[in-house]
C-alpha cells in the first residue's frame, strides 16, 4: 500500500518541463504539489494525500476549481489518483521524468496578504506568486544571485501572455517584494531583478505568528486570477494557431533562392507606398513589376517544396477574434469556453 506523507514541507516544486505543458497557473500549482510529495528523498511510494479542500485551502481556489483542474491533469495522464484510502484521495505524479532544475514557491506566498502601494493590502494573485517564485528561485542561485530576461521570455516561460507578467512585475514592485536592478526599455529588453528577501522573510515571521483566514477567497483576487486564466488561454490558442505557420515559413527560409526572392519583395514595399503617395505613375508600375517577378520566384520555390499559401497562414481556433479574444471592435468574444478549458 502506497505511504501517505504528511505534508509538512512549507513549500512546492515546480520542475521547469512543467512549463511547457501549457498549463493554467491553478492546474500548474496543483501539479507541482503532487510532484513535490510523489517525490520525497529516501521514501519509496511516496505519494500526496490531499482533500479537494486542503488543495482549495493551500492555493486560495475554490473546491470546484480544484476538481476541474485535478480532472484535467488526470485527463492528460500526468496524475493517478487512488480512491482506496478512507480519509481523502491520494495523487502520484506519473508524468515524465524530470531533470533537477525547478521553481520552488513558498505556501506561505498564498496565505499571507501584502500592502500593494495603490491598492492597501491584499493577497496575491496566482500570476503574481509564479513571477515572484520563478524570481526569487533565481536569486537564491549563488551563480546569478538575480534574475534576468525580458517580460516576453519571462512570459514565454511561465506560459502567461506578456501583458499578465507585465502587470505582475509592476504589483510586485509595488508590494516592495521584488526590486528592478536594470530595467528595459520595452518588454523584449533584458531586465535584472532581485527579490527584497528582507521584507519576504518578516513576511514569512508574520504569517507564522498569525491566525489566517482559511478558504476564504478574496472576490478581487478571484477575478484577477480569473483575468490571468483568460490571457492564458487565449496566448496559449493563439500560439498553437501560428506555430505550423511559422514552421512552414522558416522551412522556406532554408531555402537560399526563395530568402534572396522574399528580403526583395519586402524591399520594394516601401518604395511603392512612397510612389503611390506622390503619383509617380511611371515608377510606381516599374517597381510593382519588380515586385510581381520576385513574387512569382516565392512562388515557385513554396510548389517545388510542396508548401501552399495555406500553410503560411494561421489556424485560429476562432474566425471572429483570431484566437485574440478581443473582436476588431474592441468587445471582448463570446469563444472562451466556461473555465477555460480546450
Amino acid at each position: 500500500m502506497a505511504e501517505a506523507v504528511k505534508e509538512n514541507n512549507n513549500y512546492i516544486r515546480i520542475p521547469y518541463e512543467f512549463l511547457s505543458k501549457g498549463l493554467t497557473a491553478a492546474a500548474l500549482l496543483i501539479l507541482g504539489k503532487i510532484f513535490t510529495f510523489s517525490n520525497i528523498s529516501n521514501k519509496q511510494d511516496s505519494v500526496c494525500r490531499s482533500s479537494f479542500r486542503r488543495f482549495a485551502q493551500d492555493f486560495r481556489l475554490s473546491e470546484r476549481q480544484i476538481a476541474r483542474k485535478v480532472k484535467e491533469l488526470k485527463g492528460e495522464k500526468v496524475v493517478v489518483q487512488d480512491k482506496s484510502l478512507n480519509t481523502c484521495a491520494a495523487y502520484t505524479y506519473a508524468g515524465e521524468k524530470c531533470g533537477k532544475s525547478f521553481i520552488r514557491s513558498d505556501l506561505y506566498l498564498y496565505q499571507k496578504e501584502f500592502e500593494i502601494h495603490g491598492e492597501g493590502k491584499r493577497y496575491l494573485t496566482l500570476s503574481e506568486i509564479l513571477v515572484l517564485s520563478l524570481i526569487w528561485t533565481h536569486c537564491n542561485n549563488p551563480e546569478t544571485g538575480k534574475y534576468t530576461g525580458s517580460i516576453r521570455g519571462m512570459a514565454k516561460l511561465l506560459g502567461l501572455s506578456p501583458s499578465t507578467v507585465q502587470r505582475c512585475i509592476e504589483v510586485l514592485k509595488r508590494a516592495n517584494l521584488i526590486i528592478c536592478e536594470t530595467k528595459a526599455p520595452n518588454g523584449s529588453r533584458w531586465s535584472a531583478y532581485r527579490v527584497n528577501e528582507k521584507h519576504l522573510k518578516t513576511a514569512e515571521r508574520e504569517y507564522k505568528n498569525s491566525a489566517q483566514k482559511e478558504g476564504y477567497v478574496d472576490p478581487k483576487i478571484a477575478a484577477l486570477d480569473a483575468q490571468s486564466e483568460r490571457e492564458h488561454f487565449y496566448s496559449v490558442a493563439k500560439r498553437r494557431a501560428e506555430a505550423p505557420a511559422e514552421q512552414a515559413k522558416e522551412r522556406l527560409r532554408t531555402d537560399e533562392r526563395y530568402r534572396e526572392a522574399e528580403q526583395r519583395y519586402n524591399m520594394l514595399m516601401p518604395k511603392i507606398g512612397t510612389y503611390a503617395a506622390f503619383g509617380q505613375t511611371e515608377e510606381l508600375k516599374k517597381a510593382k513589376g519588380e515586385q510581381k517577378r520576385w513574387a512569382a520566384v516565392m512562388a515557385e520555390r513554396m510548389n517545388a517544396m510542396n508548401i501552399s499559401p495555406a500553410d503560411l497562414r494561421p489556424r485560429y481556433r476562432c474566425v471572429k477574434c483570431s484566437d485574440t479574444g478581443f473582436r476588431p471592435n474592441g468587445q471582448m468574444c463570446d469563444c472562451y469556453p466556461k473555465g477555460g478549458r480546450r
